[in-house]
């Protein structure tokens, strides 16, 4: 109809000759709901900002769990919906790999997580965790924001609560540590774990 607006008028995806992702058994003329359409392309992964590889799959998963498709298998619509989630140097990325690389929805995530979040980033953002302090005037509630941040983007740091405490509290200026001590009752890090958590909000 002339008066649908664009966003629910639904878009034939079809994978270009030549690509990377193969997708058996399914038929050319597949059609995406242009809402659905609509939220992919409105959180597109390009590499150049702050958006992790993880968060990206986290979200996009979630996006296509909200539309089903009859007649067509959930691997087979990510397989053909995830290119549309690239866009700048992620996109040239997908679109160099040789024809025929991927074949399965596991195969292409774990070669885009290899892509953009390498050991070497895993590494460095590892090592920015356990050299962490506190910036001149900033808040004890940035400050924490600031921690959780970086431990969200060093996925699969697989480090314990009491690790992640520790590091925390020394990372505080003295001002801040007596701050938290008092609030503690005490030594912060002479409280149980479980106080620890309460008073930093990690619980």
């Amino acid at each position: 109809m002339d008066d649908e607006p664009m966003w629910a008028a639904d878009h034939v995806v079809a994978l270009t000759p030549g690509s990377a992702i193969t997708i058996r058994e399914t038929e050319n003329g597949f059609a995406i709901k242009g809402n659905h359409l609509t939220l992919i392309k409105g959180n597109q992964f390009d590499d150049r900002t702050k958006t992790v590889p993880h968060k990206h799959i986290h979200e996009f998963l979630g996006i296509c769990d909200m539309f089903k498709y009859r007649d067509t298998e959930n691997e087979a619509v990510r397989l053909m919906m995830f290119p549309l989630s690239l866009t700048g140097e992620a996109k040239t990325w997908l679109d160099k790999l040789n024809e025929g690389t991927i074949e399965t929805w596991d195969e292409l995530r774990t070669a885009f997580i290899s892509r953009f979040f390498p050991p070497a980033l895993f590494d460095r953002l590892l090592i920015e965790i356990c050299a962490f302090s506190q910036h001149e005037k900033e808040s004890l509630t940035d400050v924490w924001l600031r921690i959780k941040e970086m431990l969200k983007n060093c996925h699969g740091h697989n480090m314990s609560k009491g690790n992640i405490i520790k590091i925390f509290y020394h990372g505080l200026n003295e001002i801040t540590q007596e701050v938290i001590n008092a609030a503690a009752g005490g030594i912060f890090l002479s409280a149980s774990q479980r106080q620890s958590l309460a008073q930093a909000r990690l619980g």
